[in-house]
């Protein structure tokens, strides 16, 4: 630059060459970075004020949906009534089931509307702080422009030679790492944690390939008490050479990888000063006997503290309070973990993971953070709340995929979700149309995500696909142009034979002797299901439940008895072999099925005391027991 600068008395004179005082420009550098770290400061907000009104948007529908599909439901039933307005008794079924729904969908409003003034008063709380952080970004920007321009005019020595030379000064000062505090609304929208996962986030992990083009890559770690994984691609290396629609699909699938056994590991802080290496900070190494060092980084000061505490209160968790581990423990480390459903020689977990057309794996954004449990080790302390991730471990599940290899309504392979007072095995889709069917048509669990008690999965075992298609399937060689879908088949194709099968009852076969009217088959039926509660007869009260036998009817001859009172009495013959009576199992499909324990006959005994009185098996005492909680 032309000109001379002359400091003297904090003035700029002319004529001579400018020097910078070093103190000037540390002050310059240090106002310049502060200026940067606001500017990044400020990004962060923004990015939290969208991510906000996105997580607001998505939560408004989901809200909406509850009142908006039920909205509809009321106009379509209000048509229904006022086109059969000459029909009486359907008036009189109706209009109280009208008016409960109206009711329901008024609350699910004030509901919706309720929540929206949450939303509200935290969107305010967030625009004041981000405010408050752009003013700041603004200021710092002005004395950082000022010191760049040498316009000194209205700072004195010490303003220039009391700014920090440090970058954790600066950041201390900046408070660059108590954004989510300062914003102080993280807590309205965080992420809940996967079942059984004790820390989880990303991390930045090094890579060993000195050949590697990104010598750190971003992956989602995850931790338990038995150990570290990471999740990774498993199309990453795959489908390369063509366009296999296979490959396509197993880049939507991740493998969750084992980094090391918690047991057999230690964490190592790394400190960058010590290192002289700033490109180390919040970073540590896991070091485990079984398998290779990993060098990973933290996005911060708090999830690398998150992190590391987290790892050895593990460690010490396990030590303390754990079980003896296994011996091979040592080759199973640094491996996928096993896949489900797959050969048992491919050693991967798949989870599936929808990506965006444009998200990298190797994405080396900077948007970190990760989850942590309230407390690392609350839930984990009871064997049994461990098993609510683990249903396969029982044996009987594994009997029931066995004796059901195919969907019970497409034939798809491998089914593992059951609808529990039908009695049936059925594939993913097929249980999200047999929930929209409601639960008083089809009650769905998964065999392998959610936890049953032992005479519900015997229930299944008892019944199954083939005995209950031959129930609800008689009489399809009766309706022409129908076929039972394929695996393949469209959903809507689904729907439409499932809604047919089990809501509208058009493949059941019916005798003549069952009679004409939906009254007089419902008194046959009902007396059939009384009689096969008596015979603890599993298929006879399947069919007769579903050719429309009621569990509350009373039997007026045995003294207002239902079903349930009378299966519940029932013993097996001295000749007969124990092991085929299946006394729990019809109790367990009549309750299923909406059959109550506190009915009462006409003696005013209920179920449980009718059992007592009746000198029932031990089995069925307990087992009514622990279904009323006694």
């Amino acid at each position: 630059p032309s000109g001379s600068a002359k400091l003297g008395g904090g003035k700029l004179g002319r004529g001579k060459k400018l020097e910078k005082d070093p103190a000037l420009a540390t002050a310059e550098a240090a106002t310049n970075l502060m200026h940067n770290l606001e500017q990044i400061r400020l990004a962060q907000a923004n990015a939290e004020l969208k991510r906000f009104q996105l997580l607001r948007r998505l939560d408004s529908i989901k809200t909406r949906r509850n009142f908006e599909l039920g909205e509809s439901a009321l106009s379509s039933l209000n048509g229904i009534r006022a086109y059969f307005h000459h029909c009486s008794d359907m008036i009189d079924g109706v209009t109280p089931k009208l008016t409960r729904l109206q009711d329901k969908q008024a609350q699910s409003r004030e509901k919706h509307d309720a929540q929206q003034a949450p939303w509200e008063i935290k969107q305010r709380s967030l625009t004041n702080a981000i405010s408050e952080v752009g003013a700041k970004a603004a200021s710092i920007g002005v004395i950082a422009n000022a010191v760049s321009q040498g316009q000194l005019d209205d700072m004195d020595e010490d303003f220039i030679s009391s700014q920090p030379t440090s970058l954790e000064e600066i950041e201390s000062i900046v408070r660059f790492w108590e954004l989510p505090q300062q914003l102080n609304i993280h807590s309205l929208y965080q992420r809940k944690l996967t079942p059984g996962v004790i820390v989880e986030g990303w991390l930045y992990k090094k890579s060993t390939n000195r050949l590697a083009l990104n010598s750190w890559t971003r992956r989602w770690f995850i931790l338990d008490r038995t150990g570290v994984y990471y999740l990774k691609g498993s199309g990453q290396n795959e489908g390369k050479g063509g366009n296999n629609s296979k490959n396509n699909v197993s880049k939507d699938w991740m493998e969750r990888v084992k980094v090391c056994d918690i047991l057999l590991c230690t964490v190592r802080e790394i400190n960058c000063k010590i290192k002289g290496n700033p490109n180390v900070r919040f970073c540590f190494e896991i070091i485990s006997p079984n398998s290779k060092s990993y060098m990973l980084q933290a996005c911060g000061p708090n999830d690398y503290k998150m992190w590391v505490a987290g790892i050895r209160a593990c460690i010490e968790q396990q030590l303390t309070h754990g079980k003896i581990p296994p011996d091979n423990m040592l080759m199973g480390a640094g491996k996928p973990t096993k896949k489900f459903g797959k050969n048992d020689n491919v050693q991967t977990e798949s989870i599936f993971f929808e990506k965006d057309d444009d998200d990298d794996d190797t994405d080396g954004g900077k948007s970190g953070g990760g989850s942590s449990n309230r407390g690392l080790f609350d839930d984990y302390l009871d064997d049994s709340n461990s098993s609510r991730t683990s249903g396969i471990r029982n044996p009987v599940v594994s009997q029931i995929l066995r004796a059901n290899p195919v969907c019970a309504d497409c034939g798809n392979r491998d089914p593992d979700w059951a609808s529990l007072n039908l009695g049936i095995i059925l594939c993913i889709e097929c249980s999200g149309v047999h929930r929209s069917l409601g639960v008083h048509v089809s009650k769905v669990r998964s065999l392998r995500l959610d936890t049953m008690r032992e005479f519900e999965y015997n229930l299944l075992l008892s019944m199954g696909n083939d005995k209950v298609n031959k129930i609800w399937e008689a009489g399809l060689h009766h309706q022409k142009g129908w076929t039972k879908p394929s695996g393949g088949a469209s959903r809507k194709a689904k729907e439409e034979w499932i809604k047919s099968k089990y809501l509208w009852k058009g493949f059941l076969e019916y005798r003549s002797e069952d009679g004409r009217e939906h009254v007089d088959r419902v008194a046959k039926f009902s007396s059939d299901l009384f009689e096969a509660a008596r015979r603890c007869d599993l298929s006879a009260i399947a069919e007769a439940l579903a050719k429309g036998g009621s569990v509350e009817w009373k039997n007026k001859e045995e003294g207002g008895k239902t079903a349930l009172h009378i299966c519940v009495v029932n013993r097996p013959a001295e000749d007969s072999d124990v092991d085929s009576w299946k006394g729990v199992e019809c109790a367990e499909l009549l309750i299923q099925n909406g059959a109550k324990l506190d009915a009462d006959d006409f003696d005013h005994h209920k179920v449980l005391d009718c059992a007592v009185l009746g000198n029932a098996k031990r089995e069925m005492i307990e087992y009514l027991s622990s279904k009323a909680g006694v």
